[in-house]
């Protein structure tokens, strides 16, 4: 699904910063108003095996996802032929074997916040037909038309847990759109959404966990440029008072800041993780049970052991630039050592850094590889994200490429010639 990224600018300003706070893990393996604007709805749907429906170790889950399309256009009342506003969807229908009411639980779950997408587009057309009649009148031009825009990404999706974040994009004229995304999440057995309460024995405790956390995180130099001093804001508020701020993936629970929650517009959208072995009080039913993996904001050091040496590593990444936020390049440090000048033999011309990884590719080596992401604006089918291993020899050795931003869903392995390959 497409995924959102950082405006260039800010990331450019975040990574002036490098890794000055470490964490550690133990070494382990409203209904729109009356319009008589025109509506026209199609949809389509296509088979595809779940993102993330596969565990690890290959034994599939029962979890079948169709991605259905939804795509409307209305159009001037006074000219038929005058689109004011297209909006288009993608989302999931998900089917689990052997759980008929859980699934449609579900699917109702997810109609509904489709349903609550299309009807703010249909209002949002009646503005787009006044702005129309404005623009016609004063400027003598026919505007272009509203967009809008509604998407997926599953974020964990197995025995236990399914969890979606949908992301919606406006644009209403000026110069640029609104975006913004938000979380559900839901026990896979019975189809009951989950909030964050739900996620444990003791909600007081949990919550006060969770506050704790997040205050710490927000208050790290890594996350300096993003948040605003100037706006005063109430980080309980924000984020657990609400209920859709947050999802569960493989490697913990996450933590959406919008723009305009922390930050200005050209913040864009961030985000804070706190992972499993965090989440003191979580039930066990809705832990993650596969291979290791952990999310990490850039500029955030990491302890883990990464080549099963018995010596704990400590592992950090960011994106550098110059004093005038140009020649972004991205830094790699392991214990100490300063490893970027293996991305100059990658050309990565436009490192992200919304999240770095460390996974386990493989549970039957001693590694767990460092996973790095560069887009490529100009070509976006040369986006790829690059791993590395860390030896006891105190080496960084490349691994190899998968196509595209790797994120919590995507499963990675090597193949039968060493190579590394994307599988569902």
């Amino acid at each position: 699904m497409k995924k959102r990224y950082f405006p260039l600018l800010l990331i450019f300003a975040l990574c002036m910063y490098g890794c000055a706070v470490q964490q550690t893990d133990s070494p382990a393996k409203t209904p729109a108003p009356d319009t008589d604007i025109c509506e026209n709805v199609t949809e389509e749907s296509i088979s595809t095996e779940a993102e993330g429906s596969v565990s690890p170790d290959g034994n599939a889950y029962g979890i079948t996802v169709t991605e259905q399309t939804d795509s409307s256009s209305y159009f001037a009342t006074d000219d038929p032929s005058a689109c004011v506003l297209t909006a288009s969807a993608v989302y999931p229908y998900i089917s689990i074997t052997g759980k008929t009411d859980a699934s449609q639980k579900i699917n109702d779950a997810i109609r509904q916040e489709l349903d609550t997408f299309l009807v703010f587009e249909k209002e949002n057309a009646a503005y787009a037909e006044e702005s129309r009649k404005f623009a016609i009148e004063n400027e003598g031009k026919e505007p272009d038309p509203y967009t809008a825009e509604f998407t997926y990404q599953l974020k964990r999706c197995d025995d236990r847990i399914i969890s979606v974040i949908f992301s919606q994009s406006d644009y209403t004229g000026g110069a640029h759109g609104n975006y913004w995304s938000y979380g559900i999440t839901f026990d896979t057995a019975t189809g009951m959404r989950l909030y964050l309460g739900s996620l444990c024995e003791s909600s007081e405790a949990f919550l006060k966990m969770l506050s704790d956390e997040l205050s710490a995180q927000a208050a790290l130099p890594a996350y300096e440029r993003y948040i605003d001093k100037n706006i005063a804001v109430d980080l309980e508020e924000a984020f657990l008072k609400n209920s859709t701020c947050w999802y569960l993936d493989r490697s913990g629970l996450s933590f959406i800041s919008n723009p305009y929650v922390l930050g200005a517009y050209a913040a864009g959208t961030f985000e804070f993780n706190i992972p499993y072995k965090e989440l003191n009080g979580l039930k066990e039913g809705y832990a993650y049970k596969g291979g290791y993996i952990r999310k990490v904001f850039p500029g955030i050091s990491v302890q883990y052991d990464i080549n099963s040496n018995g010596t704990t590593d400590e592992i950090c990444y960011y994106v550098a630039t110059d004093e005038d936020f140009s020649n972004p390049h991205p830094v790699l440090t392991v214990n100490g050592t300063d490893f970027s000048g293996e991305f100059d033999k990658l050309y990565m011309t436009g490192p992200l850094s919304d999240a770095y990884y460390l996974i386990d590719v493989d549970p039957d080596d001693p590694y767990i590889e460092i996973a790095v992401t560069n887009q490529n604006e100009k070509n976006p089918d040369g986006t790829c994200t690059h791993f590395f291993r860390y030896t006891s020899e105190k080496k960084l050795l490349y691994q190899g490429k998968v196509p595209g931003v790797f994120d919590e869903s995507m499963q990675v392995r090597y193949n039968a010639n060493g190579n590394l390959v994307l599988s569902l």
